[in-house]
């Protein structure tokens, strides 16, 4: 139980600085990608003390559990916000929209996959593989479509927007979470997946 709530302190804390970064504008002073760089080393810091934490006291922490890794993807809902910035040309619409298509898709199938995907024994399927590969295409493109953006579009609108609150809270949190959510999911299920002929679901 105590290594349970260190998990959840490790989510909550790293959000609480995500957040307060972000709304006092902090972050605005990066390029939007590094800042998923720098999200993603404080993620996987995190998520490495509780790995140890884990081996330290022989205790299975919910980073192991594959339904709690697959519905973690419920976090992309948040970029449903992208349609919003892009209206208000906060955002270039060539990033906002295909990000937000993608990150809803997942976020909605996340309940089908962690329900159908995995076995009761909670062995995953060859599905649950492929679904989490292409969420960690999802992030590829998205980074890359940041990349494009990063120049000026007709209306002067650039993935800049991204550094600043509330959409900051995107690469610098949800987005290096949703990346380990996929990695750590596709470790831990590569370690009791499913043979062949049953892997279909």
């Amino acid at each position: 139980m105590i290594l349970w709530i260190a998990a959840g302190l490790a989510m909550v804390l790293t959000l609480g600085i995500s957040v307060t970064l972000s709304v006092t504008g902090w972050f605005e002073q990066f390029p939007a990608l590094l800042l998923f760089v720098f999200g993603a080393v404080a993620v996987g810091i995190a998520f490495a003390v509780l790995y140890f934490l884990e081996h330290l006291f022989h205790t299975r922490m919910p980073i192991r559990n594959l339904r709690f890794l697959t519905y973690g993807q419920t976090l992309r809902f948040f970029g449903t916000l992208a349609y919003w910035k892009a209206a208000e040309h906060v955002l270039p619409a060539a990033f906002a929209i295909p990000t937000a298509v993608m990150d809803d898709a997942l976020a909605i199938s996340s309940f089908y996959v962690a329900r159908r995907c995995i076995m009761p024994d909670g062995r995953p399927t060859r599905g649950f593989f492929l679904w989490h590969i292409a969420g960690l295409g999802s992030l590829a493109i998205s980074n890359v479509l940041v990349i494009v953006t990063a120049s000026p579009d007709g209306g002067g609108v650039t993935s800049q927007g991204m550094a600043s609150f509330p959409m900051s809270i995107v690469p610098t949190w949800i987005g290096p979470m949703v990346l380990m959510f996929h990695l750590l999911a596709l470790y831990e299920g590569s370690r009791h997946r499913v043979p062949l002929r049953l892997g279909l679901g």
